[in-house]
């Protein structure tokens, strides 16, 4: 089902201060992009066989902001993302086995990934996502 870890993601309220730490401890800036489908701004970071994805709001009223407000923080770890090969399959696997699904169809990602999360209480209050990619992000 899972094929690798595909990025730890976690939410900032500014990607530009917030990759300094990364780029300090040499971990390598590789893409940015806008995912109007979350309503995000995210930036890939590199170690070279893993991906961190900064995660910033884009506006104040969608759910990344209010998290970050509710948290009262900079940033935080937001998800784990697991690689899988057929999103859809996985899905209907875990609906069958009562899994709770935030997303029960995927969305379009970073990338043009599909993404689906499920819902926090199903991952033991571990946010996690899914993804299956045509192409690597690097």
């Amino acid at each position: 089902m899972v094929e690798r870890i595909d990025h730890i993601g976690v939410l900032v309220e500014d990607i530009e201060s917030s990759r300094r730490i990364y780029e300090r401890l040499g971990i390598e800036l590789v893409k940015t992009e806008r995912v109007t489908e979350f309503d995000v701004e995210i930036a890939f970071m590199s170690t070279g066989a893993e991906l961190i994805e900064l995660v910033e709001p884009l506006s104040a009223d969608n759910e990344f902001a209010g998290l970050l407000a509710a948290h009262d923080q900079p940033g935080f770890l937001h998800h784990i993302a697991f690689r899988v090969e057929d999103i859809e399959t996985v899905l209907r696997d875990l609906k069958r086995a009562d899994v709770e699904l935030r997303d029960s169809t995927p969305r379009t990602g970073a990338g043009g990934a599909k993404v689906a999360f499920l819902e926090q209480q199903a991952g033991n209050g571990v946010n996690i996502e899914l993804v299956e990619r045509d192409e690597e992000v690097v």
